[in-house]
């Protein structure tokens, strides 16, 4: 059970500090910290406020909801990404916990949860939600194993939906090249056209600081993403470790940033992408701000903010960059999953090669070229 202790900074400053076990990778305990001003009772109730808020410890025979709520709150949140969490908060609340929050751990068999995920399928919901929500599952039910309180996994070997195919909408080349023609040089602009050119999501463009960018070099180090969880502002590390990389920025594109840090007079610490206070821009309000109005102004079709990455990693495919640095360029988990993504664009670019092959195998013009320019490099010789 957590425990909590009341620690005396100054006469009327108190440090409540709640242990909340230690992390998995270091082994470091770690601790809720909480500053509290004023007498000694004050600090005394916010801890209790704060023990309050643990949810009871399971056993074999407590409902799925008192498990799931422990789960959440000791395997779930501080490990993962806050957006994971919140996610992973919402769809047990909405598909999950009133079909089977009743049922004793102990109690749930595999026919349970198969008629869970069919049900969601007779709802209308996308393969992609179903298949979600049973990772989700099979992941607490892992944990629960881990901890006794489960023989085996009731969510494991299950018959799932097919995924559906991914669907999203990128510009062409033409539209490309409106879109970073209408993009000003001030900030707002900026911003857009390191989305475009870089293929970054959103969440790491906006966490980036004058630092990260190499004007000499002209790339940019990405090591952490922007998050906002409950009103607050949080930086955390990127999504999986492939995601810590360093990008390349078009001469252009570096030429702008780089005049934009000069003009702006930066810090090394300052965010590149700033809103009119000086804080983290709020992606919702680049997007109505920024993204849409532009799009509007370039009479381009209506597509997503994050359409955006797969625009340029579409186009990078097309013009024949090689999959595995476009793969390294996205942060994507392996080269296989950005086949998976974009592998029609792959489909494509087949046919080209091999209609320029058979140009050079089989086309005198084309043939003759190569034993003329070693000709002539033997001449000059």
């Amino acid at each position: 059970m957590p425990s909590g202790q009341i620690i005396a900074r100054t006469t009327n400053t108190w440090l409540v500090r709640l242990y909340q076990g230690r992390d998995p990778a270091t082994g470091k305990r770690r601790y809720l910290n909480k500053t509290v001003h004023g007498e000694r009772t004050s600090a005394e109730a916010e801890l209790a406020r704060l023990l309050s808020q643990i949810p009871a410890r399971p056993e074999s025979t407590s409902i799925l909801d008192v498990y799931l709520d422990w789960w959440l709150h000791a395997a779930v949140d501080g490990r993962l990404r806050a957006k994971t969490a919140r996610d992973y908060r919402t769809l047990l609340a909405r598909y999950v916990r009133p079909e089977l929050g009743h049922v004793k751990l102990s109690r749930l068999k595999p026919l349970d949860l198969q008629s869970l995920l069919l049900s969601l399928t007779s709802r209308g919901l996308s393969a992609r939600t179903v298949r979600y929500t049973h990772a989700v599952l099979r992941s607490a039910f892992d944990q629960a194993r881990r901890w006794k309180l489960l023989v085996e996994n009731p969510a494991a070997d299950m018959p799932l939906p097919r995924a559906d195919k991914r669907e999203f909408r990128v510009l062409t080349p033409e539209e490309a090249q409106r879109f970073a023609s209408c993009c000003p040089e001030d900030p707002a602009g900026l911003v857009l056209l390191v989305a475009l050119t870089t293929g970054l999501r959103p969440s790491e463009y906006l966490a980036i600081r004058a630092e990260d960018f190499d004007r000499h070099r002209a790339t940019i180090t990405i090591t952490r993403t922007l998050e906002r969880a409950k009103g607050i502002w949080r930086f955390a590390e990127t999504k999986r470790p492939r995601s810590r990389r360093t990008v390349s920025v078009p001469a252009e594109v570096a030429r702008r940033i780089a005049k934009h840090i000069d003009t702006g007079e930066l810090g090394p610490s300052r965010l590149l992408f700033e809103s009119s206070t000086r804080g983290p821009i709020h992606e919702r309000n680049l997007v109505q701000r920024s993204f849409k109005p532009l799009i509007g102004r370039a009479g381009l079709p209506d597509i997503r903010l994050y359409d955006l990455r797969h625009t340029f990693a579409v186009l990078a495919l097309r013009e024949g960059v090689p999959a595995r640095l476009v793969s390294e360029q996205l942060g994507h988990a392996s080269v296989a999953f950005t086949l998976e993504v974009y592998g029609h664009v792959l489909e494509e670019t087949r046919s080209i090669a091999a209609e320029r092959l058979s140009e050079l195998l089989f086309s005198p013009a084309r043939a003759r070229k190569p034993v003329e320019r070693e000709t002539a490099h033997r001449k000059s010789a």
